[in-house]
């Protein structure tokens, strides 16, 4: 078994959560990040694995896994297939609570750009 720690990723601090409006808002819980790094993607049809998930959000896998299935449950985030036996997932564009979520990330961009 790997060693995957539940602190945030480190080693490459790429993650698009720390920095997202969004974090910058309502602080970057588990939850909060993982939504923050599927805001974050350009292609709405992209999907993502776990891993790629926990490199975006800045979290570890577990910290994914452990929050995923409750977005999933609320609908904001959708399980879209299964590809090398990992499911991928992505923000689901037709939940209202996902649409104003990204309202609400582009709302807080504009404000936050009005004061630099």
């Amino acid at each position: 078994m790997s060693s995957t720690k539940d602190s945030p990723n480190t080693e490459d601090s790429g993650a698009y959560a720390e920095d997202s409006a969004l974090t910058q808002l309502l602080g970057n819980g588990p939850k909060v990040s993982i939504i923050a790094a599927f805001l974050a993607d350009p292609d709405p049809e992209f999907d993502y694995n776990v891993t790629e998930i926990a490199d975006l959000a800045g979290v570890s896998r577990n910290t994914v896994y452990r929050h995923l299935d409750d977005l999933v449950d609320i609908g904001v985030i959708q399980k879209t297939r299964e590809s090398g036996g990992s499911p991928r997932y992505k923000l689901n564009e037709d939940n209202a609570a996902a649409k104003r979520m990204a309202q609400l990330e582009w709302d807080l961009i504009d404000v936050l750009y009005e004061e630099e």
